[in-house]
């Protein structure tokens, strides 16, 4: 196989990021984020929703942006290195790592809950993360193609599901959104809280120089996150209309608790086939994090990703299983929520000033340069 052919086979469609994207942004925290976000803003929260989603676009075009400006950088370690050198680069670069690391022990842990929970009090946490864990490390194992074959898959055939939780509309107080009113202070820390739903479209860093025609996806990329805004728009304003303020403040996941009045013949608790079919939304959320923090491990050891892989996986399980309590797992979610918040508004849009401003420096002392020798 010559080497064009090598690469092709191990590139994705542009199409692809858009499923990439939206993977990692819906996951888990469907289930709950709406009860939080109106402990923040009240029943006006859903602005927030919309404000956050707007803004995400601006750090997505900043990361293409980094990302195709320089020749020969191609992923953000690569971008790290190149203007920071060996040593603060891999630094920052672990500490990306270790953020993606925790995201997926996230998801994992709270979807692992959500089953404990609703469906099985009495199991333990070990098998199942396991068994979850066994089966994300197979697909990664076999390649980024798959990983990204697992995305579209998850947001194709689950994607029914979102038309089930308009359900509670029957039941609906159109009453409870007036008066709107907009304090800026309960805004933004309901934004803050509601980033925690919507990060994970920063591993489109990671995985970038595996997409091909990457300047034709960035379209994509911002259809995948607006389609993120709209299910979380259409959720939390059902949601707003179906709960009053006092039951909201009560349900820990508003979202499996609606569904219990949706009513088939065949089946009485629907909520279970919900958070089954489910695992076709969190398995890719999973997937891409580990990936990416298997394939950052890669480069900065210079190992094999199998060996990182594993290494990785193991982390990830041994970490999932340490949590235990509900406070526990409330406060992993808020530690990850406030640094995806931090890294999202505040490092990718410094990391861009900082990088174009030493290009800029860059290049116009190598033009001093040119001129001086040419005088």
């Amino acid at each position: 196989m010559t080497a064009s052919n090598q690469q092709s086979y191990s590139h994705i469609a542009p199409f692809l990021v858009f499923f990439l994207v939206h993977s990692m942004q819906i996951g888990v925290g469907i289930f709950g984020f709406q009860r939080y976000i109106a402990m923040d803003a009240g029943y006006n929260a859903w602005i927030a929703v919309i404000l956050v989603g707007g803004l995400l676009h601006i750090p997505i075009w900043m990361i293409y942006k980094m990302m195709m400006r320089d020749q020969g950088v191609t992923d953000i370690i690569e971008l790290h290195r190149h203007y920071f050198g060996k040593w603060i680069g891999n630094l920052l670069s672990y500490g990306l790592l270790v953020y993606f690391l925790f995201m997926g022990i996230t998801v994992l842990r709270t979807y692992v809950e959500v089953i404990q929970i609703w469906m099985f009090p009495t199991m333990m946490t070990w098998p199942v993360t396991l068994v979850i864990l066994s089966i994300i490390v197979y697909a990664i194992y076999h390649g980024f193609r798959v990983v990204a074959g697992m995305a579209f898959l998850g947001v194709v055939l689950p994607f029914v599901l979102i038309f089930t939780a308009i359900s509670p509309l029957e039941f609906a107080n159109y009453h409870r959104f007036l008066p709107i009113e907009f304090v800026f202070k309960d805004q933004v820390s309901a934004m803050k809280t509601m980033t925690l739903s919507y990060i994970g479209f920063e591993a489109l860093a990671f995985y970038f120089p595996f997409i091909q025609n990457p300047k034709q996806s960035q379209k994509w990329a911002h259809m995948g996150n607006g389609l993120t805004v709209l299910i979380y728009l259409m959720v939390t304003i059902v949601t707003f209309l179906f709960y009053s303020r006092l039951h909201l403040e009560r349900v820990v996941y508003p979202t499996l608790s609606s569904w219990k009045v949706l009513e088939l013949p065949f089946i009485e608790r629907f909520e279970y086939i919900g958070i089954a079919f489910w695992l076709l939304v969190v398995v890719p959320n999973i997937m891409i994090s580990l990936w990416t923090v298997s394939r950052g491990m890669k480069k900065l050891l210079r190992a094999r990703q199998k060996h990182t892989l594993f290494f990785a996986a193991g982390t990830m399980f041994l970490f999932s299983i340490s949590y235990q309590t509900r406070e526990s797992i409330d406060n992993l979610n808020t530690y990850v929520s406030e640094a995806g918040f931090y890294i999202i508004f505040c490092y990718i849009p410094i990391l861009f000033i900082v990088t174009s401003f030493i290009r800029r420096f860059k290049k116009n002392g190598q033009s001093e340069k040119d001129n001086s020798i040419h005088m």
